[in-house]
């Protein structure tokens, strides 16, 4: 019980940082490639007229795409993360056992 106390503790961390760092680069990739592709699409010409850029609806588009593929990319990451730690913990405490 207590090594697994030990374990949690310190895959705690690597745990939250491997889930944001993930989460903040792929939504930063898949944000990146909508705002490019619905601005060069322009559907309406919401994104861009013979005034220039809408700057505040390329904004809300990038937000309403980052925001919620953070959060999934987030939480998917950590879990998977998380479990990985624990196969490998798993595996190699059988290796020294054997």
């Amino acid at each position: 019980m207590k090594d697994m106390r030990i374990f949690f503790s310190s895959t705690r961390a690597a745990f939250f940082r491997f889930g944001i760092a993930a989460g903040v680069v792929v939504s930063f990739a898949v944000t990146l490639i909508v705002v490019i592709w619905e601005w060069l699409e322009n559907p309406g010409g919401i994104f861009h007229n013979d005034n220039g850029t809408n700057w505040e609806f390329v904004l809300d588009t990038a937000i309403s795409w980052f925001v919620p593929t953070f959060v999934h990319v987030a939480v998917i990451a950590s879990i998977a993360h998380l479990l990985w730690s624990a196969f490998r913990r798993y595996r190699n405490k059988d290796d020294e056992n054997t």
